[in-house]
């Protein structure tokens, strides 16, 4: 969503941007495998990240309103390299990302285009080369959008997240309390033991980290700092309002799946256990018809999210190139200023990653080793936020309407610290597969480590020839 230089946005618009960015179905078919720990997660994971990932941005970007995001503000903390690899994580996590929500909404469409052929969805999303094909034909479409440039991607991008992500998410929020409300069977906590984390089910844990990327995404508002109306007030408002709403739609979701579903034994398949419950409600009802429009309005969202990301991941390295930091061969741009050579170059590599559904023992093993390395690499992008956060605060002083955190410099020692505590539980839960994974833990960790590493390897190797 493109804002212009003389525009200023209001409270409630910066707050619908955020929802916008952040809210999606996109990860509750994985979140919903806890069960009710799910919920305990969601709490530590927002006093520990969410909260201060919301508070720290906010007094960041109403300090340094220039565009950037996190990589300005690594780079003004530790110079433009240390900046330009927090930027890669930004991109590569995405990159590696889109495969496995590709792969999601893969198994939406099956639910459309498998009884036409008298085929049980489940048959298709169990098949790598239907979950690779459709995912392919996604991206690349969606590539081309993009090459027509942000006008006309920004477009329907703003249409899709209202159509497939809030307007699904109310409706099985609404159904799913109409469903308790009139007396029908639902799974419910027999005991505390169910909603707290225990060690006794190791691998529940694995799911902590995905409730954390459930939530990422906050400071990418900071593009829209400079207009804002009374900054200093509005945009930690805005963050914080967003913050809750976020965090209850994604709670209320997350139950509505695990406590309604077609056999009320808590576990939902990762790929079509959201279309499953969806389909679930709708045959209780008597309008199994729609689960097709539901299915239609999800592929949109899967579409559009997917796409304003593509758009926003190329033009990150426009600023790069700008700073000298990589060659500007990759910013150019084509007749609609879209920069074409990075967005081809990730449909590129993206078709790459797709071969992963081939090299893993089952959809579900390659889509959750995606998505846990997508959330690994966008932890350590964090890290690097949150100690330029500070940096920044120790450094340099309040500058004239910046917002600044309760308890100044110790404030932001504090707040970092709980975002340290939460990366670095992240990191260590990530290592733990799910039952899903029909790999050993051992092969998990190794593929996931080598994927890390690689990450990490390729900044410096487009940066060693540049100033």
């Amino acid at each position: 969503m493109q804002i212009s230089s003389t525009q200023s946005l209001t409270l409630l618009r910066l707050v619908m941007i955020n929802i916008i960015a952040v809210d999606s179905l996109r990860n509750i078919s994985i979140t919903a495998q806890a069960g009710w720990v799910v919920v305990s997660f969601y709490i530590f994971a927002a006093i520990v990240f969410l909260i201060p990932c919301a508070l720290l941005t906010a007094q960041m970007a109403t300090g340094y309103s220039k565009n950037g995001g996190i990589y300005l503000w690594t780079k003004e903390a530790f110079g433009a390299k240390i900046g330009f690899v927090v930027l890669w994580l930004q991109w590569i996590y995405n990159l590696v990302w889109f495969p496995s929500i590709c792969g999601f909404f893969a198994g939406i469409i099956a639910y459309i285009i498998a009884p036409w052929f008298g085929m049980n969805p489940d048959f298709l999303v169990s098949n790598p080369w239907y979950i690779i094909s459709m995912s392919l034909c996604m991206f690349w479409l969606a590539t081309i959008v993009n090459l027509f440039g942000i006008k006309t991607s920004s477009t329907i991008s703003v249409i899709g997240a209202i159509v497939g992500t809030l307007m699904p998410m109310l409706l099985i929020i609404g159904l799913a309390l109409f469903w308790i409300l009139s007396g029908q069977p639902m799974l419910k906590p027999s005991a505390i033991s169910d909603v707290l984390p225990s060690f006794a089910n190791i691998n529940s844990w694995g799911l902590f980290l995905t409730v954390m990327f459930s939530l990422f995404g906050l400071e990418m508002s900071s593009i829209h700092a400079g207009n804002v109306n009374n900054p200093q007030k509005n945009f930690p408002k805005a963050l914080l309002i967003s913050s809750v709403v976020i965090l209850l739609s994604l709670v209320l979701s997350n139950v509505a799946i695990f406590t309604v579903n077609s056999n009320n034994t808590g576990h939902v398949d990762i790929v079509t256990g959201l279309m499953a419950s969806f389909s679930y409600f709708f045959a209780k009802f008597n309008m199994p018809w729609m689960s097709s429009i539901i299915a239609l309005t999800l592929v949109l969202g899967a579409f559009t999210t997917v796409s304003a990301w593509i758009m926003g991941l190329s033009r990150a390295f426009t600023i790069a190139a700008e700073d000298g930091l990589i060659s500007k061969r990759l910013a150019q741009t084509n007749t609609y200023n879209a920069p074409s050579k990075v967005l081809i170059l990730q449909a590129l590599i993206f078709s790459i990653f797709c071969l992963s559904y081939l090299l893993m023992p089952s959809v579900n093993s390659a889509y959750w080793f995606l998505s846990a390395l997508t959330a690994q690499l966008a932890v350590l992008g964090y890290i690097g936020m949150f100690a330029a956060a500070i940096k920044l605060r120790v450094t340099n002083p309040i500058k004239l309407g910046q917002y600044q955190i309760y308890g100044g410099v110790k404030g932001t020692i504090v707040m970092s610290s709980l975002g340290f505590i939460s990366c670095l539980v992240a990191i260590i839960v990530g290592f733990i597969p799910t039952s899903d994974v029909t790999m050993s833990t051992f092969n998990f960790d190794l593929l996931l480590v080598t994927g890390i590493v690689i990450a990490l390897a390729f900044p410096y190797v487009l940066t060693r020839n540049y100033s």
